[in-house]
């Protein structure tokens, strides 16, 4: 009984370790000029100088017309890369490039989205130190009762 009991808690302390860890990764990398910045810089150059691909066009559309960006940095990217300017880069009511990079755009996108989650993360961190917190007041109510029953 006891082994599982001590188990039980060695379980709470790895999830505990693991979700805040997994927190401050989180908070880190999608924050601004964080270090997934330079990762979707990459990927955004690699799918305009790529757009003649079916699929690198597809992919480049869904992200610039669902985000309302243009390019890694700006419309400029396609300039300097001597590409036309999609269609998909242009507000649709008033037909001016959007301003924005997709690098900006996605980094605020997924900063909003992972304050939730890291405030969920710590929530389950502090569930998980009360279930520590009562395993070990468990324990020893446990070992009260055996005492009081070999005392009598």
């Amino acid at each position: 009984m006891k082994l599982i009991v001590f188990q039980f808690i060695a379980l709470q302390v790895v999830s505990f370790i693991l979700g805040l860890a997994g927190a401050a990764v989180l908070l880190d990398h999608t924050t601004y000029d964080s270090s997934l910045q330079p990762l979707i810089r990459n990927s955004m150059n690699n799918l305009i100088s790529t757009s003649q691909n079916e699929n690198s066009a597809n992919i480049l559309r869904m992200i610039q017309e669902n985000i309302g960006c243009c390019g890694a940095d700006g419309p400029t990217d396609y300039i300097n890369m001597k590409k036309p300017l999609p269609t998909e880069c242009r507000d649709t009511v008033t037909g001016n490039a959007f301003f924005y990079g997709c690098v900006e755009e996605l980094t605020w996108f997924l900063e909003s989205k992972s304050g939730w989650v890291s405030g969920i993360a710590m929530a389950l961190c502090m569930a998980h130190v009360i279930n520590m917190v009562l395993t070990v007041v468990f324990i020893q109510a446990l070992k009260k009762e055996e005492e009081e029953a070999t005392a009598d």
